[in-house]
């Protein structure tokens, strides 16, 4: 069974007019953050890595879903990327004294 073939876009570029998908975004936003709160407020890098994962994740399953018609799933990838990499240095942290 082949894909539903996508509709060319009318701007300039090809693709850059389909729309990113917001959990990408949240996950941008959340990853980041939770990144730059880690050493100052820890239970914030927590609060704000766990989200950045989950919305990253169903974030890059969204845009899979879509078939092109959403984009942002380098966005998504960056946001999971914070959000894990905060969380892994946050039991770090926790572990070792």
């Amino acid at each position: 069974m082949t894909p539903d073939p996508v509709p060319p876009s009318d701007t300039p570029g090809g693709g850059a007019g389909h729309p990113v998908n917001r959990k990408a975004i949240y996950s941008v936003i959340c990853g980041f953050g939770a990144f730059l709160v880690l050493w100052v407020f820890p239970f914030g890098a927590f609060v704000l890595g766990v989200p950045a994962v989950t919305t990253g994740v169903h974030g890059r399953r969204e845009i899979k879903l879509s078939r092109g018609t959403e984009r942002g799933d380098t966005a998504a990838i960056a946001g999971l990327t914070a959000g894990a990499t905060t969380l892994a240095l946050l039991v770090l942290t926790l572990v070792l004294p």
